[in-house]
């Protein structure tokens, strides 16, 4: 899922009061060879995502008549599968479960639940391919509003370290709200989506592999301006023994 990566341009107001999604929407991310990602909002609503990653992807939200994203459609150049997301909601407009789908064969779903203070607190998955079911469990732990630490389980077994979010700043998350909808489609097979359920943006965490052993170590650097909304971002990742670092700009549409 290229098109949820992490994200020159400063908006004209200049007090510290952090601004919201609706008012200074996120339009383009771009990286040191040109743009990478572009955002088309209808109204307050993000309605697509083209993505120039690795693979050139389009991301698609319709939402209901009561502007709650109820699918997410996926699709990637020079492939014919079109990636399904459906929610549902129940009380209080929280999504309770997902199903995702490739061309029309759904197999996997995601049921949530919820700590006191409405953030996620566990996802219960389940794969069906081939006529295999697997099941498994995730739970989260907070610590300031942001997710800490995640467990998971495949069927019956123990729980393994899945992800440590180590470090947070203390400006507003600033992905568009729905990043954390579309993280929703995915907590069962993409770790690193976890750190979207908080309040902050992430500096340093951790994804750890099926063993419990350290997969990819994370470590992020943002550049603000007045209103908290990055300006400019680098990204050191560690994975197999491999460093890899991404400088990317952001462009905020603020009103």
């Amino acid at each position: 899922m290229v098109a949820f990566s992490t994200l020159n341009y400063s908006c004209k107001k200049k007090d510290a009061t952090p601004v919201s999604n609706t008012k200074c929407p996120l339009m383009s991310v771009d990286g040191p060879k040109g743009n990478i990602r572009n955002y088309e909002w209808l109204g307050t609503k993000l309605i697509r995502v083209f993505s120039r990653d690795s693979i050139p992807t389009i991301v698609i939200f319709r939402y209901n008549n009561k502007n709650l994203a109820e699918s997410m459609e996926i699709t990637t150049e020079n492939s014919s599968e079109k990636y399904l997301v459906k929610f549902e909601y129940g009380a209080n407009n929280i999504i309770t479960k997902s199903n995702v789908s490739i061309n029309g064969f759904k197999f996997m779903t995601n049921e949530f639940s919820y700590n006191e203070n409405n953030r996620l607190a566990a996802v219960v998955t389940t794969v069906e391919m081939f006529g295999k079911k697997v099941s498994g469990k995730t739970r989260l732990e907070y610590v300031n509003n942001n997710v800490s630490k995640v467990f998971s389980a495949i069927d019956n077994d123990g729980e393994q370290l899945a992800f440590v979010g180590e470090k947070f700043d203390n400006k507003k998350q600033f992905l568009p709200d729905v990043y954390k909808t579309a993280a929703l489609g995915f907590v069962g097979i993409a770790n690193n989506f976890f750190s979207y359920f908080g309040e902050n943006n992430m500096i340093a965490g951790k994804v750890y592999d099926e063993k419990g052993k350290i997969s990819e170590q994370i470590n992020i650097a943002y550049l603000y301006d007045n209103n908290g909304l990055p300006t400019q971002s680098e990204t050191v990742s560690t994975k197999n023994g491999k460093k890899a670092t991404e400088t990317l700009s952001y462009v905020f549409g603020c009103k």
